[in-house]
């Protein structure tokens, strides 16, 4: 399995969350950073896990922070993808106006277009603008991370070939949005996640997540569609593959 977005390095001994993860059938994971520290915690991990694949970007709840610095950072480092980047309107008045979000994002968008890189998306309440900065972009490719909005929205991401990030709230029954937004998703577009350990997993509270989690998030999935748990991972290690050209 390939866990497609997670902070290993919001971990406490990122090494041994990679070992339990491969112990629980988690052959390799996207380790994601989301500001210029967190980058640069993730490039020191890479350099001590040289077969990681990991992704640098700049979130949109530091849309204060200098995005010529993450550019930087990423063109230096020529990551497996820009990440964790988005929109993000929650909250009245959100954290960071959305011009602001806007400019950082679409930097971005650039640079991972100009590198040939995927990105991995954060998209919170911001759906509409989201949509439209990617159609800026029409090479663009990439995932949208852990997504619970509006079914429709789901079709027009998918409509500009992203794929879709499927984590810990399809393990909650009364996440039913999330659950009846799987259970519609062409399977040849889905990737599995954790974003641990931000994300619960189960009954596993944030932030005790952990990529070995990921077991729980393929056996929902798998349930929600009526599948065997090893066609639902071979089909998201396929995609993944394909994405982020990962070898599991």
């Amino acid at each position: 399995m390939f866990d497609s977005h997670c902070h290993l390095t919001d971990i406490e001994g990122p090494e041994q969350a990679l070992a339990d993860a491969r112990a629980a059938g988690v052959q390799s994971v996207l380790c994601c950073g989301y500001n210029l520290e967190s980058n640069q915690l993730v490039e020191a991990l890479a350099q001590r896990v040289p077969t990681l694949p990991y992704a640098m970007g700049l979130h949109p709840w530091f849309a204060n922070e200098d995005v010529d610095d993450t550019l930087r950072i990423i063109a230096a480092c020529r990551p497996t993808a820009v990440g964790e980047i988005g929109i993000d309107l929650s909250g009245n008045p959100p954290r960071w106006p959305a011009e602001r979000q806007i400019h950082v994002l679409d930097a971005q968008l650039h640079c991972a277009v100009r590198l040939n890189l995927p990105v991995s998306l954060h998209c919170r309440k911001g759906g509409s603008v989201l949509l439209s900065l990617l159609r800026n972009h029409p090479s663009i490719r990439g995932s949208v991370h852990a997504f619970s909005e509006s079914p429709s929205q789901v079709r027009a991401f998918l409509d500009l070939g992203m794929y879709i990030g499927v984590g810990g709230a399809i393990t909650r029954s009364q996440c039913v949005r999330v659950r009846r937004n799987a259970l519609q998703l062409p399977l040849d577009r889905v990737l599995l996640e954790t974003d641990s350990p931000s994300m619960g997993v189960g009954t596993v509270v944030p932030p005790h997540a952990r990529p070995a989690h990921l077991v729980h998030v393929r056996n929902s999935l798998a349930e929600v569609r009526g599948a065997s748990p090893q066609h639902i991972e071979a089909v998201t290690d396929r995609n993944a593959s394909s994405l982020f050209g990962v070898v599991l």
